[in-house]
């Protein structure tokens, strides 16, 4: 369930059929005139687009849910390609779709349903029906329209308006009957004009919102989780009662762990494999953090990590034993590999779900929709010690992930539940250090340097590393260290083994041959040859939050030694700027005959608000000036 899935398919790959020419309905073409206007650079557009959830009654009387869609495209080019994306299932399934002209003809397309797979190993709880057409005019439209089935009312958790093309009329409609309970609530909705009207007839009360001209789901970069910014509805069903009974589905937090606990108890487990290599990890080890870290770094490297995202069937954890026969797991197999290896250890190892950063939900909210994420939680003597996430490969004993760090966590505890909070690690785990030693000679910045590497950057690079060619490696580190400047300035003279629990250092010679500028009796001197967030203004027409890689801390301390013959004539004044977001400190000092330049930069939140922009775009520019400021040295000739 962690999110390290790609929407994109391997659709790209089916030939594209032509629509049939047919005629251009003039108010179409004018219409398409008009919108092209609007959006200049879509291709397609919606011109009405409508989900309608129906809460029913099977024979069975159980509560399912039906869910039509309509939508209606217009071509605002020619030769326009679409490709319109239905995703289900083990919990639901496609009824029917068709695709078809204004005339009432159905559209020659090509279609393609399967499960989504990365390699060999398919994705068992999330499948698609891609269908892709074509439209040979400006003007020409599509329908389309869909019925999905939910046998089981828990697996519909929310309604988006956004979509992956901007729409002139969007509607999200949903009708409950009397006798069900159902909540909506609704989330992000402000900035956005979204009317709501609501309407009970026959026994059946209709909910509906509608927004128009909503622009396409935003295409900028760095983009947080959606449910963080995007307008959305959840949809809460809590029970209802057919025939004098009543039936609940989730309506507290205890019901949303009591079906968790009912899925994990179906798991059947056999230890019998798994015991020689617990015995081989833990021999002679008596020490439990000892016997634990050597575990939890044995899934880390042995197990591949197969993700889901938004696979909501798959909340039931795949045995242990063929997770490791297999060799291969998502997070709860993974999870449930990692604690049945630790109970065998004699540890108390318990099953823990999490909602990972892109998810803003608390487990105040009874819905699947609260966290997409499964992991282990150790124990000792009854109090929570440790939290372990095997699909974060390399990610050292006793840290949190950034990807969990703050979020709430359901722990399993027999037949009742713990809440609890991952702690937020400090900044100072984040620190990645860079020390330089330069002199000046014939006007080159030359040097010795050693980076000290740790934190998610550590983790990160330590991944990638690890799929480079042993010959490519040296190239790879070399632009890891030079920044912004020219990886070719640098040479790697060694480097530290890959190893979780410590830094990763890579020592350096430099050679600068454009940081130093004569000018008659005068040296102009830049030192930084990284310049860390150079330029990085946030785009003034941004209107959603902006995602950093993850929280950081970099400091950088370098010492010039004056050249023989000169002295300082001037030293840039220091820079400071600080809030809860984000800290900048660089300055330059004289000790002895060495100028000592000292530069931090903090990342204090993963995210940027939009609130916040003004102040970051503000501080970048201060930052750029002092990056333009240089040295003065002058000779005493």
């Amino acid at each position: 369930m962690k999110l390290k899935f790609l929407v994109a398919l391997a659709v790209l790959g089916m030939a594209a059929t032509p629509l049939t020419a047919q005629k251009v309905d003039e108010n179409l073409r004018t219409e398409a005139l008009r919108l092209k206007s609007i959006y200049k650079d879509e291709e397609i557009v919606a011109l009405q687009a409508s989900d309608t959830y129906d809460f029913q009654v099977n024979r069975n009387n159980a509560l399912i849910v039906k869910e039509k869609t309509s939508e209606q495209y217009l071509a605002l080019k020619a030769n326009s390609f679409f490709t319109i994306r239905s995703y289900f299932s083990d919990q639901s399934r496609i009824e029917n779709y068709s695709l078809r002209t204004d005339n009432g003809r159905t559209v020659v397309h090509d279609k393609y349903c399967g499960h989504i797979q990365e390699g060999d190993i398919f994705y068992s709880d999330a499948q698609v029906c891609a269908y892709r057409f074509r439209l040979e005019l400006p003007g020409q439209s599509v329908f389309y329209n869909s019925t999905t089935t939910y046998d089981d009312p828990r697996y519909v958790t929310k309604a988006m308006f956004h979509s992956e093309i901007p729409v002139s009329d969007r509607k999200i409609i949903i009708n409950v009957p009397v006798w069900a309970t159902v909540e909506l609530r609704e989330i992000n909705f402000s900035g956005y004009d979204i009317k709501k009207t609501t309407e009970q007839k026959n026994g059946i009360i209709s909910y509906t919102y509608t927004i128009r001209d909503l622009k396409a789901y935003p295409s900028d970069k760095n983009l947080p989780g959606s449910l963080h910014f995007i307008p959305h509805i959840l949809i809460l069903t809590k029970s209802y009662t057919i025939n004098g009974k009543k039936t609940t589905v989730l309506s507290s937090t205890d019901d949303l762990y009591n079906w968790y606990a009912s899925l994990t108890a179906l798991v059947a487990e056999d230890y019998t494999s798994l015991k020689p290599i617990v015995n081989q990890l833990t021999k002679d080890v008596t020490n439990s953090d000892d016997k634990i870290k050597a575990i939890y770094y044995w899934v880390q490297d042995n197990i591949k990590y197969i993700a889901f995202e938004d696979g909501l069937a798959g909340f039931k954890p795949e045995p242990a034993h063929q997770v490791f026969y297999k060799r291969y797991g998502d997070c709860k197999g993974m999870a449930n590999l990692t604690k049945a290896m630790l109970s065998l250890a004699g540890i108390d190892a318990r099953l823990t779900w999490v909602g990972t950063q892109r998810i803003p939900y608390s487990y105040e909210i009874p819905s699947l929709a609260v966290d997409n994420h499964m992991i282990c939680t150790v124990f000792e003597n009854n109090q929570q010690k440790y939290i372990l996430d095997p699909t974060e490969n390399f990610n050292p004993f006793k840290i949190n992930s950034e990807n969990i760090q703050g979020k709430q966590i359901m722990i399993e505890n027999g037949k009742s539940y713990i809440i609890s909070t991952v702690n937020e690690e400090p900044i100072e785990k984040y620190l990645n250090e860079s020390r330089w030693n330069f002199t000046i000679n014939n006007n080159v910045l030359l040097g010795t340097g050693k980076t000290s590497l740790d934190g998610e950057v550590k983790k990160i690079l330590f991944n990638v590393s690890d799929n480079i060619k042993k010959e490519d490696l040296d190239k790879f580190l070399r632009q890891v260290i030079a920044g912004n400047s020219n990886p070719d300035n640098f040479k790697v003279m060694k480097y530290s083994a890959f190893d979780r629990d410590n830094l990763w250092d890579i020592s350096y010679d430099i050679n600068l041959k454009n940081q130093v500028y004569q000018n008659n009796k005068e040296l102009y001197l830049d030192v930084d040859f990284e310049k860390d967030y150079k330029n990085e203004k946030v785009e003034k027409d941004r209107k959603v939050p902006y995602k950093f890689i993850s929280r950081s801390f970099k400091k950088t301390v370098a010492e010039v030694e004056i050249p023989k013959g000169y002295k300082i004539d001037y030293l840039p004044e220091p820079y400071r700027v600080a809030n809860s977001y984000f800290a900048f400190d660089m300055k330059y000092s004289l000790v002895d005959n060495k100028i000592v330049y000292t530069k931090e930069i903090k990342i204090l939140k993963s995210i940027l608000p939009t609130s916040e922009f003004s102040n970051w775009n503000t501080a970048i520019e201060g930052l750029n000036k002092f990056y333009n400021d240089q040295i003065i040295l002058r000779s005493n000739d």
